[in-house]
Order: C-alpha cells, then structure tokens, then sequence
C-alpha cells in the first residue's frame, strides 16, 4: 500500500461531469489533483475560443491519500450546448440535454462496476455503443470498501478515458450509493463512506438521496438502500418526491439492494423484505414505471409487479448489477416474480421513443440479449 506513487498516477486530472440539478443549465465537474498542485481550470462552449475562469471548491479526497478533490459548478448555461474545460493541458467536453425532451432519447443504467478496472472498461465500452444522453449508476462503483482509494484512481481512469461518445463529448452521470462504497457496507452512516461523500457532490450534504428532474417529464429518484441512511428513514422524502411528480410521464427509481432480487436469499432478505415493505407501496401508489435494481452480479428483468403480484399496471424491476464483475448462477429454474435471469455482465439502455419505453440489456459484446417494450404511455402522444 505504501508503495503506491502518485507520479504519473491514474485518475489525476481527469474530468468527470455529474448533474444534481437541472441538466440543460447546469454541470457539475469533478477531478482529482495532487495536494499541493495548482487546481488549472477554464471552461467555455465548445466553439468560444476565449474560455473562462470559474470558483473551484477544494477539499481533501481521503486522509493519507494526498489527493484533493475539486469541484465546479456550471451555472446558467445554455440547452443542449456543448462545452469544454481545461484542466491544466487536458480538453474535456460535455453537453447539456435540451430544454424540452425530444421524441427518442437514450440513457443506460447499471451498477457493480469494477472488479477489475479491465471489465469496468468494457462495460463502459458497451454503454458508449448505444450513444445514450447520460448514465444513471447504481452503486458499487470502485469497490473502495470506503478505504481503498487508489481503486477510485482507476474507476475514474477508465470512466473519464472511454465514457466518451464518438463526436468527443463524456457522457454525464447520475450516481447513487452501494455497500462498496461504505466501510462495512450497512447500517452505516456518511462517516463510513468518505469518498463517496467527498467526490461526488449531492443536492443535499451528506444526503446519498434526491430527486432529479432530467427533462420535465422525466424524473429520476435516488435512494440509498440502508447503506448510510435507513430505508425507513427516505420514506417520506420518497412519498413527497413522487406525489409532487405524478403528473411525469416517466418515472424511475435508482438504488443498489433489490426489492426483488434472486440471489443472496432473494425475497427473504432482510433488506428485500424492508424496500417491499417501505419503498414498494410508494412506487405502486404513484405509478412509478421502473425501479433500476442491482447487487447482484446478475441480470434480471422482473414481470411488472404491483402489491406484490404481477400487474399490468405494475412497476419493472430490472438490473441487478452486473457492469464489471464476476457474475452469479442463481439456484432456481423460475421464480414468480421474474420474466428473465441469466448470468451474464451487462449494461441496461433504456430509449424512450413517441413516449414508448424500450429496455435492452447490451452484454460485453455489444450484442442485445434481452428486450422489454413498455407501450403503456403510447397513447399520450395524441393528447
């Protein structure tokens, strides 16, 4: 460990940008430096041959580390608008979503990123195939454990290097928690997980749970499955959140522990048992469309379910978190409440078409496995 050199080292100065809030008008970008370096940052659009400076926020990543995290928020920018930074010598680019949501867009979700930083990159090299608008992450990104920094080093390595789309622009994330993130995984609180907290900012400090409005029919909610909060305590966040969007064509759910996995006890585990218990009657009270599941390490697309049965008018539960990892065999042929499993590593992309929702899981091989067509909002084109 104490080997480790941070000459020439991976992760430094590299762009990672993020929203926390509205993405058409602002981003959020993230690097690493060195402690005692200067933080070189100048931005502007993507044409604008004289770019600006901004205020960057500057704290330490984690103690021993000698690293800092910095931070700039982009403010008052223009819709879908491409812009770059310059941190010291290096270019990045990103792009703000329109205004107003197009007729087809694209995003990919999936989390359990990187047992090796080798299949973390050929996830990332699966999701850029699909050329999607941003990332929704579901946890367990680094495998850190809340400890091993230099493995942050690398996740931002790959993610900086090949999440990038083929016109040059990085695709911008939405993150949420995972128990790889916290030293000792549950149960826990912020203090366990520092450089989750250090790295990514939050809406709330100190609070891995919001809500983000991507386009204004679009909504995505971030919980955190018992890792730093309980889940008892997100429910009327949860409640709130979602009574003030139902009007939202498009609504998603984003965590890390699934409400309906198959693996590691599956519906009897206690933390199953508490999402379905807490979370679940929130999302069937209010319609939500899909809830973004993963842990683990296998692919998994649920029947739609609401009170506990499968209905038509019911909530997808897909993912299960298997981006970059060692997948698992789960021990059953079927299980009710599941349409499709196989072990496979894997991206989510979801594309929203005319108002028709179309989940496609992409292996490493860039290839579609499995295909889900959601027609139940078809009809709101013509109104």
């Amino acid at each position: 460990m104490h080997s480790f050199s941070l000459k020439g080292a991976k992760g430094i100065e590299e762009a990672l940008f993020t929203w926390t809030d509205s993405p058409s008008t602002t981003l959020n970008v993230i690097w690493l430096v060195k402690e005692k370096d200067p933080a070189l940052f100048l931005w502007g659009k993507t044409d604008d041959p004289h770019p600006s400076s901004a205020e960057v926020k500057r704290h330490s990543f984690y103690r021993d580390s000698k690293l800092e995290v910095c931070q700039v928020l982009l403010r008052g920018l223009s819709p879908n608008t491409g812009y770059r930074v310059f941190l010291g010598d290096k270019e990045f680019r990103a792009r703000t979503l329109p205004a107003k949501r197009p007729d087809r867009i694209r995003f990919v979700t999936g989390g359990d990123m990187m047992h090796s930083p080798e299949w973390h990159k050929d996830g990332v090299k699966a999701m850029v195939s699909r050329s999607p608008d941003f990332a929704l992450l579901g946890g367990d990104l680094a495998y850190a454990d809340g400890k091993s920094w230099e493995r942050w080093l690398d996740w931002i390595e790959e993610y900086a290097d090949h999440a990038v789309s083929k016109d040059g622009y990085s695709i911008p994330l939405v993150v949420a928690i995972g128990n790889h993130e916290v030293n000792g995984g549950y149960g826990k609180t912020p203090k366990e997980a520092p450089m989750f907290y250090n790295l990514f900012p939050l809406p709330k400090k100190l609070k891995s749970f919001y809500a983000i409005d991507l386009y204004e029919d679009l909504s995505v909610v971030v919980l955190d499955t018992s890792h730093t909060h309980s889940i008892e305590s997100q429910v009327e966040f949860l409640q709130s959140s979602l009574f003030s969007r139902k009007a939202r064509t498009h609504l998603f759910a984003l965590y890390h522990f699934p409400a309906y996995g198959i693996m590691k006890g599956g519906l009897n585990s206690p933390i199953s048992k508490s999402i379905r218990k807490h979370w679940v009657p929130v999302f069937d009270q209010y319609g939500l469309d899909a809830a973004f599941e993963n842990d683990h390490h296998v692919y998994k697309r649920s029947k739609l379910l609401k009170g506990d049965k499968a209905h038509q008018d019911g909530t997808l539960y897909i993912g299960d978190g298997a981006w970059g990892v060692g997948t698992r065999k789960p021990g059953a042929k079927e299980y009710w409440y599941v349409e499709k499993f196989e072990p496979t590593r894997h991206v989510i992309e979801v594309e929203i078409k005319d108002n028709v929702r179309t989940y496609r899981a992409i292996n490493h091989d860039k290839k579609v496995f499995d295909q889900f067509v959601d027609k139940r909002d078809a009809d709101k084109n013509n109104k």
